[in-house]
């Protein structure tokens, strides 16, 4: 706890456009922390890692989705 408490006097210290920045900063390193599982162990990482790599012809995927999709692997394949 002295660290933080370090780290807050000398945040006090800052100016308002410095205090910003650091907030900023230490947001970003929020954002870029890991989430705790490794993405290639999830599920779903392969079908991630392919998302929007298919072309399809067809505006709305919803209606006829297994026929569109198909037609989009083919398509990717060659």
């Amino acid at each position: 706890m002295d660290k933080i408490a370090e780290l807050i006097d000398a945040a006090r210290q800052l100016s308002r456009d410095e205090r910003r920045r650091l907030i900023g900063e230490l947001d970003a390193l929020d954002r870029r922390e890991p989430s705790g599982a490794d993405p290639d162990r999830e599920p779903l990482a392969p079908l991630l890692a392919m998302s929007a790599t298919a072309h399809s012809d067809f505006v709305d995927l919803s209606t006829n989705k297994y026929v569109h999709v198909a037609a989009a692997a083919i398509d990717s394949e060659n």
